[in-house]
């Protein structure tokens, strides 16, 4: 099956739920099941790659024909999502009543 990401037209480091659903809406609009079922089969099977967080996840680990090295991936996922210390100040600020 061709990547996933591709066939929806999507970015393959977007991880928005929405951006799938409107992508896969889009292509359902374009090819309808009783225009053209191959088509509407294809967008099925990419949706359900990446309807989730998880499946995507899923997607990402176990699809070895991504171009990238297991290493790159883990990386890629170290660099998405940097731990930021909070301040005491904003820990303050963020704690205050109105």
């Amino acid at each position: 099956m061709p990547n996933p990401y591709r066939l929806l037209g999507i970015d393959e480091r977007s991880d928005d739920d929405e951006a799938v659903r409107r992508a896969y809406a889009e292509g359902v609009r374009r090819a309808p099941p009783e225009r053209d079922p191959d088509a509407f089969r294809r967008l099925r099977e990419a949706y359900d790659r990446l309807v989730d967080h998880r499946a995507r996840l899923r997607f990402r680990l176990f699809e070895p024909a991504r171009g990238e090295s297991f290493d790159e991936w883990i990386e890629e996922i170290r660099c998405e999502t940097p731990t930021k210390r909070s301040t005491l100040e904003e820990l303050r600020r963020l704690t205050r009543l109105p």
